[in-house]
């Protein structure tokens, strides 16, 4: 097992360029933030919806639980946490706050997450058919942190696959990571071989895999110096190919 030490200190150049933006953007409507973070020491949250269109329009907001189930994620409706309002009209220029909060304790060794479903709910049918207005829907991550000591960790191994070599990548950790970009350079020397961009999130137990022949197609024997770019640091270990 390859753990990915956690280095915030290294980081690769270019990929600072990766970080997230502070406001989700879509059609007319504006939210802030983009990821709603909830504790046992912060157990509600402000979400902001901004209409800056010069159309009234009518939001519905929905809950869902996001687990994963076996290598595939599951998303089933929630009333595991205080939503409020879950409907509301949104005057052109206007904006509402929309409050998310605990119902009881957090977990305690796991933590829990959920996607934020806000759209916009369709207008009713114009007779002028040459109107066509586009609803705007946004899906924003909620994680609610456990109570014990929260813990970022990734286990990175090479899999040899009927189609080559692959570099996976799982989350040993008890909470969620989002992966940024991943690079690989060669060992020694540090030659940049090529790295993947990635805005995936890696929920406990979760996997990624991706095809090592895009950037290093001559890879068999050799060791490499992985380093993923996650929203928790910069995390990096050596690994070796030895696949046939």
């Amino acid at each position: 097992m390859n753990i990915l030490s956690w280095n915030t200190q290294r980081v690769l150049p270019g990929l600072l360029l990766l970080v997230a933006a502070a406001t989700c953007q879509a059609g007319s409507i504006q939210l802030t933030p983009v990821r709603i973070n909830l504790s046992d020491t912060a157990k509600v949250a402000v979400l902001t919806v901004r209409n800056t269109g010069t159309e009234e329009s009518v939001m519905q907001v929905t809950l869902n639980k996001w687990t994963l189930d076996g290598q595939s994620y599951a998303y089933n409706r929630s009333q595991e946490l205080v939503v409020t309002p879950v409907t509301f009209r949104l005057a052109a220029g206007g904006q509402q706050i929309v409050r998310i909060g605990l119902r009881g304790s957090a977990p305690v060794d796991r933590e829990a997450s959920y996607r934020l479903l806000i759209e916009e709910v369709p207008p009713p049918p114009s007779s002028d058919v040459t109107q066509t207005r586009l609803v705007v829907r946004h899906d924003l991550p909620v994680f609610v942190a456990p109570t014990q000591a929260s813990m970022a960790a990734l286990d990175v191994a090479v899999e040899c696959t009927a189609h080559g070599a692959k570099l996976s990548l799982n989350n040993i950790g008890n909470v969620h990571t989002q992966l940024r970009s991943i690079a690989l350079e060669g060992v020694p020397g540090k030659e940049m071989l090529g790295h993947w961009d990635t805005f995936d999130y890696l929920l406990p137990d979760a996997q990624k895999s991706w095809d090592m022949a895009t950037v290093a197609p001559e890879s068999t024997g050799k060791t490499f110096l992985v380093t993923a770019l996650t929203d928790q640091g910069s995390f990096a270990v050596d690994v070796k190919n030895t696949c046939n």
